[in-house]
């Protein structure tokens, strides 16, 4: 027998969307068949719900007319809490009806009458009554309607039918950045851009109402984050398809018409399936603008494939705009106005707000300056350039030129010969490509300070991009010779790894070649990625992409985007991290296993770090597969694990640790092993099977004591607060008791207060408070 009330918790536990409003349909039809009215109308409320948060709105005026009808004919129906729902769930009703140009305006107007009227007799206040009508009255271009509804909108107190704290100011916003009062917009939302208000529809809802205001008030990074952190929480529900048209307006107006044909492109078919016609009206009038701009900038021809259907940005702009002016019509016949149509008309012909607004750092455009390398002065990692010396004194210049026929004759011990004593910065350039790395490290040094003191700043960016290649290459080839610059001093040597950063950092500072500098800002950045100096090669590594982005290198774009992806994560500009993670996988080779591989785990850490825990479990869990080496396996099956515990998806949580222990094992990591071993039993209790984890405790003890140090002794004591936990779940109480103690002992030895306390707490609910 159907139990309606598991499938209502059921499509609870789910989130918005298909699988949940199909479980709560299934439900309604068991309930109707079993004619129990209560469950019916259970039913019906959680389904007007699912359908207005499924994108599927229409659906709900008739679930919600058959409650309204049902309160009607027997209040006593309702308990006070379905009562309050019935009220609340008014605005949502009157809200869509606006949305879609088959249902009278009348009709709104009624529903809102009916609204007020409710509110009334309930005693309720009138504060989301004069919301609804403010924004009618803004749909139908009726300006002095909606500033008075605004006005006694704003004044009344809030109430228990007031939108939330977060969403509230949403429409308040919209009404003021349509009159221009953009520093009004800002200050309202404060709050819930400080992160003090959020719920299901925030803040995404009104950082994307800010995109505009905050770049015509001159807020460009506060846009740009705006963008990036709103769109993120949008694409990962999807049943969303409010703000849209926001972002591909935003990004049309300044400068990011490529990214907005990205998402376009991603979204134009979800919407098509889900959003109100409103929705999609706004979202293709501003496809339509994107378009547009795309166009003027001469990509009117780029192919563009949406779905499964490929065009060209032109073709798509006539369809999208045909369409949006359609809609437009189509509301402004139903509302006897021609508000719509005006609406979509001005954002068709919207001009930029700015040139260009970056994104994220590394993406602002670089104008490229500079004379072309002379012949020779392209530096290489492991050789060193051949030099054409054209000073101005002749016996440099003859000098030069014999140690040159020399060494192209075979005859390098007669060229170093002629060059040895020389103080002329290119001449002590010359003789470093003739000698040995380590005798040409120390030269290249004399030759940097010689070409700096001769005012030769284009052979001294060579000269100091060619000894930064040879630092590194030293510091990581052993050499028969002495040098003080050794693979294991490099990190902590002022003498080596400050000589490397500063022989890379004068050669990006000096040169007028735009490539020699992306080069050394690339390889640097990529060396303080390496010594842990994050926030350093974050500055060396955006000018490295935004360099070789303009030089049209795009495979060296990518390279740079791994290292800084990894910066950016180690620097907590997570939301940068993950783009630019996103950018240098679309750009990398598919063979190119390391690079990929490695940027992939910095994006799967910014998703889980973003609160994406599915995207950071599919990327966790690909990478298991991937990843050659075991250690890799493990830690990518133990993140796996931990997201899947997250999403109280517990028994694959506890295979996911299982595999961790596995690789761990054939790694030779045996202290990474125990430790994923107590997660996988842990994960096993929780799944419900406290009786397989408790059999499994004995031989994963056994393992800890075979192990050394600090981390041993944790995972003991937190063995035996997990296994007091198994006994408790089974009613073992005195032993839960016994193993619990042990764990508030171990865990204070450990000076792990906070730890101990809990298992402390454990013990009080088993009534045997710790004696100690």
């Amino acid at each position: 027998m159907i139990d309606i009330d598991d499938l209502i918790d059921e499509a609870s536990d789910l989130p918005y969307g298909e699988a949940r409003t199909l479980l709560l349909e299934q439900a309604l039809r068991h309930a109707e068949s079993g004619g129990d009215r209560e469950q019916i109308l259970a039913v019906r409320m959680e389904l007007t719900e699912a359908y207005q948060f499924g994108s599927e709105p229409a659906k709900s005026f008739a679930t919600f007319s058959r409650c309204v009808a049902d309160f009607d004919a027997d209040p006593e129906l309702f308990d006070d809490w379905q009562t309050h729902t019935l009220l609340w769930q008014y605005k949502w009703i009157v809200d869509s009806m606006r949305d879609f140009p088959q249902v009278p305006l009348g009709r709104a107007h009624d529903a809102l009458a009916e609204m007020e009227r409710r509110y009334r007799e309930a005693g309720t206040g009138l504060h989301a009554v004069h919301a609804q009508r403010c924004m009618v009255a803004g749909h139908v271009g009726d300006r002095a309607a909606a500033e008075e509804h605004f006005h006694h909108w704003t004044i009344t107190p809030r109430d228990e039918m007031s939108d939330c704290e977060g969403c509230d100011p949403d429409g308040k916003i919209m009404h003021l950045a349509a009159l221009g009062r953009d520093e009004e917009a800002v200050a309202l939302a404060a709050p819930v851009v400080a992160g003090h208000l959020t719920c299901e529809n925030q803040p995404q809802s009104i950082l994307s109402c800010l995109l505009l205001p905050y770049v015509r008030t001159g807020r460009h990074a506060e846009a740009a984050q705006a963008h990036l952190k709103a769109y993120r929480l949008i694409e990962a529900l999807p049943h969303y398809t409010s703000n849209l048209d926001l972002h591909l307006e935003f990004l049309a107006r300044t400068g990011n018409e490529h990214r907005g044909l990205e998402i376009l492109r991603r979204e134009l078919p979800r919407l098509e399936e889900r959003a109100s016609p409103h929705t999609l009206m706004s979202f293709l009038g501003a496809a339509g603008l994107l378009l547009r701009r795309l166009e003027e900038l001469g990509h009117g021809d780029l192919a563009v494939a949406v779905g499964a259907a490929e065009t060209s940005v032109a073709a798509l702009r006539a369809e999208v705009t045909g369409r949006a002016r359609e809609l437009a019509a189509a509301f402004d016949t139903r509302n006897g106005t021609r508000e719509q149509s005006s609406r979509i008309e001005a954002c068709l012909a919207a001009e930029p707000l700015v040139d260009h607004l970056p994104l994220v750092p590394h993406a602002r455009r670089v104008t490229l300056s500079g004379t072309a390398p002379r012949e020779g002065e392209t530096p290489a990692a492991e050789t060193l350039p051949s030099i054409r010396v054209s000073g101005a004194d002749p016996a440099v210049a003859e000098l030069a030129r014999l140690a040159q026929e020399h060494a192209d004759a075979g005859r390098r011990q007669e060229a170093l010969d002629l060059l040895a004593g020389t103080r002329d910065g290119s001449l002590l350039f010359l003789r470093a490509r003739l000698e040995e790395p380590v005798t040409a490290a120390r030269t290249l040094r004399a030759a940097r300070v010689a070409l700096r003191a001769e005012g030769d700043l284009a052979l001294l960016a060579t000269a100091a991009l060619t000894h930064g290649e040879l630092l590194r290459h030293l510091a990581t080839t052993p050499q028969d010779a002495e040098l003080d610059t050794t693979p294991d001093e490099l990190p902590e040597e002022p003498g080596s790894l400050e000589e490397l950063l500063a022989a890379y950092g004068e050669a990006a500072a000096v040169s007028r070649d735009p490539e020699q500098r992306a080069v050394a800002h690339a390889v640097r950045g990529e060396v303080l990625v390496a010594v842990d100096r994050p926030e350093e090669a974050a500055e060396d590594l955006i000018e490295a992409v935004a360099l070789f982005t303009a030089l049209g290198g795009t495979a060296n774009a990518a390279l740079a985007r791994v290292d800084l992806a990894a910066a950016y994560l180690s620097t907590d500009r997570v939301v940068e991290a993950a783009i630019a993670a996103e950018e240098a996988l679309g750009l990398l080779e598919p063979g190119d296993y390391d690079n990929r591989v490695n940027v992939q785990w910095t994006r799967a850490h910014a998703r889980r770090m973003l609160g994406e825990p599915e995207a950071a479990l599919a990327d966790f869990t690909e990478l298991a597969g991937r990843y050659a080496e075991p250690i890799r396996a493990a830690r990518a099956w133990e993140a796996a694990g931990m997201l899947l515990g997250e999403l109280d998806r517990d028994e694959e949580s506890s295979g996911a640790f299982s595999r961790a222990v596995q690789n761990y094992v054939d790694a030779g990591a045996r202290d990474e092993a125990g430790t994923a071993m107590r997660k996988q039993l842990s994960a096993l209790h929780w799944s419900g099977q406290a009786k397989a984890a408790l059999e499994a405790v004995a031989p994963v003890r056994d393992f800890l004591r075979t192990l050394d140090g600090g981390q041993a002794a944790f995972e003991l004591a937190a063995l035996d607060y997990d296994e007091a936990r198994m006994l408790l779940s089974l009613d073992r109480h005195e032993e839960a008791a016994v193993r619990a103690r042990e764990a508030v002992a171990a865990f204070t030895a450990l000076g792990l207060a906070d730890l101990a306390e809990a298992a402390a707490d454990l013990l009080e609910h088993l009534g045997q408070p710790d004696q100690d």
